[in-house]
């Protein structure tokens, strides 16, 4: 679905966690962070920013 959508599909990851796992956590989070970044923009943030240029949200996408 993702990829129909025009998403990769490593954009999205699902890690259970307890409270009691921080450490991987943020490892979870840090792996997560490379990983987008290596892939870029997605084609979602420059229409978010074409809509809503002043809007923080557009930065997350």
């Amino acid at each position: 679905m993702l990829e129909m959508l025009g998403l990769e599909k490593e954009r999205f990851r699902l890690v259970w966690c307890s409270s009691a796992e921080a450490e991987r956590f943020a490892v979870s989070v840090r792996e997560m962070t490379e990983t987008v970044k290596a892939l870029g923009p997605s084609m979602y943030n420059a229409r978010a920013q074409a809509l809503a240029p002043e809007a923080e949200v557009a930065a997350c996408l």
